[in-house]
């Protein structure tokens, strides 16, 4: 796949988001690549990830059909 594919695909993928708080992290993201700046991580990304990466060290993985499962559980409350 060339670079026009991957700018073709990504760009299908984000004119498809719909959520305001995931573009404005996407155009952060870019706007840092832009100026050659290093992207800083929020306090909530960092606790995200040191927990992703504890579960995974401890092998405490969830399938992703219990996620879904989970999900729809909770949009039924």
């Amino acid at each position: 796949m060339g670079i026009a594919d991957l700018q073709t695909d990504i760009i299908k993928n984000v004119l498809s988001i719909k959520d305001k708080e995931t573009l404005l992290l996407f155009k952060e993201i870019l706007s840092s690549q832009d100026l050659k700046k290093e992207y800083k991580l929020s306090k909530f990304e960092k606790n995200f990830i040191s927990e992703s990466i504890a579960g995974y060290k401890s092998i405490h993985t969830i399938s992703n059909d219990a996620v879904f499962e989970k999900n729809e559980e909770w949009l039924k409350e």
